[in-house]
């Protein structure tokens, strides 16, 4: 009698669990997978699901190939450029040795439950998506056991605001592992139960780059490589997400208040009425003040007064881009202090292909894969321009709500 009451639990928790299982495949196979469109090289599709976990699997499902090859990409690039005869235990052990992972599903579980239904989505493991797109942290790791110099590092980021009636521009410059290549995104985001839409510019299978919503809040990132970091803080990717579900600029900044920081970053954001530069590290933020009237730039290094830097970086400094970093600041900065006042979006684009702004031809480790330019209007739905690749290869494609 006991071993019948035995298999008969068993037989009812196997029959649960087979009916968990059913739903779940039941659930999935209701998914819409929106259609992937190609705009001038950019892939652009929509995510309208009714959770994180759903737009995340409409996003890996139908970025699948594009997402399984851009991962292809990265292990061979850890092979060829990092000296790792094994990349699929330096994923292991990034993952399993840092806290980046755990800080995320603690803090942010509705974009951890994203992270998921991408790799579900496109049939990948989740720890290996997660360190793809954690590229800015990876950096570190492989820089901190001597895998590749510090010399490799890019970006800059501009602002233009407080010009009366004309727009507001964010711009960014994403100079990157040459991994990325052929796998620049635009997800239009649309979130249930509210007015918010999100153009996320990523790269397929990343939960985000640089961006706009449609309140005008927008947003790019670069760099600081002589503040301190930690391995166990927010990835960048998902702090751009969290900015760009902010209603305003200065509320964008109130979450970077609250958020531990991997990489020690630059976010330059803006909206309607202004832009500002945040620079955050470990538990701190700080907002860059001291530029004209009408514009803000930053490069890779620190433009804090009396910042805990970790080392020095001057003009002479180092090589690759990172020793650019103050020529890049000048030559935007001389630039803007004369045409901030006026300039429209054709010399915006002009300025972004300014050398040594412009990284192209870089290095494996890192050149101008992404050119990102945000114009917000008074009124009006903001426009992002971005391109598949170097600006001075291809034209800016525009895409609007």
């Amino acid at each position: 009698m006991k071993n019948l009451k035995n298999n008969l639990v068993i037989a009812l928790i196997v029959l649960g669990m087979s009916i968990t299982t059913f739903a779940q495949k039941k659930q999935i196979n209701d998914i819409e997978i929106p259609k992937v469109e190609t705009r001038g090289g950019v892939y652009y599709l929509e995510l309208d699901g009714e959770t994180p976990y759903i737009r995340g699997y409409q996003h890996g499902a139908a970025m699948k190939y594009v997402i399984k090859r851009t991962i292809a990409q990265f292990e061979q690039w850890l092979t060829e450029n990092a000296n790792e005869d094994n990349p699929e235990q330096l994923i292991k052990d990034f993952a399993k040795n840092t806290g980046h992972i755990k800080s995320v599903k603690k803090q942010l579980p509705k974009l951890y439950a994203e992270m998921q239904g991408i790799a579900d989505g496109a049939q990948v493991d989740f720890n290996k998506l997660f360190v793809y797109q954690s590229f800015d942290e990876v950096f570190l790791y492989l820089m901190s056991s001597g895998r590749i110099s510090l010399g490799d590092g890019h970006c800059t980021t501009t602002g233009v605001y407080g010009r009366n009636d004309l727009p507001n521009y964010v711009t960014h410059n994403n100079d990157i592992p040459t991994y990325h290549e052929g796998a620049v995104t635009v997800l239009k985001i649309k979130y249930p139960n509210s007015d918010l839409e999100i153009l996320q510019q990523t790269f397929a299978g990343q939960i985000g780059q640089n961006g706009v919503n449609n309140r005008g809040v927008s947003v790019g990132v670069n760099t600081i490589a002589d503040l301190p970091t930690t391995d166990y803080g927010i990835p960048v990717s998902f702090n751009v997400r969290k900015i760009l579900e902010s209603e305003t600029a200065l509320k964008a900044y109130d979450y970077l208040s609250t958020m531990t920081a991997g990489t020690a970053m630059n976010y330059m954001i803006g909206d309607r009425d202004q832009v500002i530069s945040v620079e955050a590290w470990e538990d701190e933020v700080a907002m860059v003040t001291g530029f004209g009237d009408n514009y803000a730039v930053h490069t890779n290094h620190t433009l804090i007064k009396d910042a805990p830097i970790t080392f020095k970086m001057d003009a002479e400094t180092g090589g690759g881009s990172y020793g650019y970093t103050h020529q890049r600041f000048h030559t935007a900065t001389e630039i803007l202090d004369k045409s901030a006042s006026s300039i429209d979006y054709n010399g915006v684009r002009d300025l972004k292909m300014v050398k040594p702004i412009l990284v192209n031809p870089g290095s494996p480790t890192g050149r101008t894969i992404m050119c990102m330019i945000v114009e917000i209007p008074k009124a009006g739905s903001p426009i992002l321009y971005t391109t598949p690749d170097s600006p001075n290869w291809y034209d800016h494609v525009s895409f609007q709500f």
